[in-house]
């Protein structure tokens, strides 16, 4: 009978906690809606928990916003996750066998194959701008064919921008990556390319919109 009380509080127990946690997780998710957001239609908050597929929205008003302070936000990515869809990206051209990418704070490297019967320029135009379609303007973008450079990349990969002689390396990098063709876009033109593996034609990349 003792045992069966137990059970009874324990089982009792769990359920408290875990009402109260998602008690917690729906106050902090109206909090920040109310403090960060227009009130009113759910719509204008942030999706908490958004579905599958669903597209991102957000809404502010410019009185609710400190321009002093939005000046001085710094723009952030998921690094992380912006190199693995850029390598993703390449992988989907029928010309590339491999692909390794670092995503630092305003560069990106790629390290590639090419598949042997597609032209060096080519590649490194085709690599190159798919990396620009991905990234933030600011971001700039060095590709390198050399076999090498996969243990260069790879040697970042556990890097952060506050390591000792991070700027020296980075550069150090780049510096032969620059020896291997880069494609045609300008790394001092700050626009992005209009094109992409979603604009190329099917002929140009070998594989459908």
């Amino acid at each position: 009978m003792k045992k069966i009380i137990k059970r009874t509080l324990l089982v009792a127990s769990l359920t408290l906690l875990v009402t109260g946690c998602q008690e917690s997780k729906e106050e902090h998710a109206k909090n920040m809606m109310d403090g960060d957001t227009l009130s009113g239609n759910a719509m204008d908050g942030y999706n908490t928990e958004p579905k599958d597929g669903q597209v991102g929205y957000v809404r502010f008003n410019k009185d609710q916003l400190d321009e002093n302070a939005e000046r001085k936000r710094e723009i952030k990515v998921n690094r992380e996750q912006m190199a693995d869809m850029i390598s993703r990206m390449i992988l989907r051209y029928e010309n590339f066998d491999d692909v390794a990418t670092v995503v630092t704070d305003n560069e990106v490297l790629v390290a590639y194959k090419r598949a042997d019967d597609t032209d060096r320029d080519l590649a490194a135009d085709m690599v190159q701008k798919t990396a620009y379609s991905l990234v933030p303007s600011f971001y700039h973008v060095y590709v390198s064919d050399n076999p090498a450079s996969f243990g260069d990349v790879q040697s970042l990969s556990n890097s952060t921008v506050y390591d000792e002689g991070y700027n020296e390396t980075i550069n150090s990098i780049i510096k032969k990556m620059k020896k291997s063709p880069q494609g045609k876009v300008d790394e001092t033109n700050p626009k992005q390319p209009n094109v992409g593996p979603n604009t190329n034609t099917e002929a140009e990349t070998g594989m459908e919109n």
